[in-house]
């Protein structure tokens, strides 16, 4: 997902791979499409699983391309998040084996050791707000000297964990960066502890968020001019499908009736490379889209 989106008359905000959701009801709604397919994969079987300690191997070597574009020299894997943006147990047996991994599959670069990380006083599984997520990560790990970090979520799925890194460099914040996504099964004898300390993955209205739990992030391939001299910012949430098009548009927070409605009608016009989920198909998506009308 390398592909960033910056026009004078808007931005397509997207953090760390995280979706950006405020506490707002939406005013204007549209949408007639019926949501089945989409959910269909997700209990699909996806062939022949690979054993644990391969399925990690293979998504830190997804890696490669991500942190050769941003440059990677100091690299800290950070505690994946829950799909609440909470810290669980199962975050850290996911990130230390990936640190570990992360060493023999990139020996050119230097994997900071996580325990040099500060130990979080958050109570576990507590939600945790987005942007001051966002904020604290990137302290976080620049802290330890880096500037790279691989952050990301995880969640349950058929009894195996979905797991979604982001690539992100801290010279290059407002950028959408780049993520990764694989499906980790949980090894014998050790389920019944692992998958308490594992949250499902978050459905609202039956779609999956982007940039959780194993599915990336859609991206803005063709994203037309229709601000016509307006001025203003408009968050919207919107369903993405798995052919790119955009629906069900909900504005979370509008200046004006005159911007939003502006808004809504831009990103009618606009056409997506669809997330993709765990098992590399394309995927409807709920995801975060700001717009600044300059």
């Amino acid at each position: 997902m390398g592909q960033i989106l910056d026009r004078k008359f808007c931005r397509f905000c997207v953090a760390l791979g995280i979706a950006f959701w405020l506490p707002m009801p939406g005013v204007c709604e549209k949408s007639d499409r019926p949501a089945t397919r989409e959910l269909t994969i997700y209990t699909e079987a996806q062939g022949a699983p690979l054993d644990t300690d391969s399925a990690i191997d293979a998504l830190v070597q997804s890696l490669a391309a991500p942190l050769k574009a941003a440059k990677a020299k100091n690299v800290v894997v950070l505690d994946l998040r829950g799909p609440n943006g909470g810290l669980y147990a199962a975050g850290k047996w996911i990130s230390d084996p990936v640190s570990v991994a992360m060493r023999t599959e990139f020996p050119k670069l230097k994997i900071i050791d996580r325990t040099q990380l500060t130990l979080s006083d958050e109570t576990p599984g507590a939600p945790t707000e987005e942007s001051a997520l966002f904020k604290k990560e990137i302290q976080e790990a620049r802290s330890v000297g880096a500037n790279v970090a691989v952050a990301g979520n995880f969640a349950g799925v058929s009894g195996q964990i979905d797991v979604s890194l982001a690539v992100v460099k801290l010279a290059g914040l407002e950028r959408t960066h780049e993520m990764r996504s694989g499906l980790i099964p949980i090894p014998k004898g050790t389920e019944d502890q692992i998958l308490q300390t594992i949250p499902p993955l978050d459905l609202a209205d039956g779609f999956p968020r982007a940039g959780r739990g194993g599915i990336n992030m859609p991206v803005c391939t063709h994203c037309p001019n229709l601000a016509n001299g307006l001025s203003g910012t408009v968050i919207l949430e919107v369903v993405v499908t798995q052919d790119g098009r955009p629906d069900r548009i909900k504005i979370l927070r509008s200046p004006s009736p005159e911007i939003e409605a502006a808004a809504v009608k831009t990103v009618q016009a606009w056409s997506f490379k669809p997330a993709i989920g765990f098992d590399g198909k394309p995927i409807a998506v709920i995801t975060p889209i700001q717009i600044t009308f300059r």
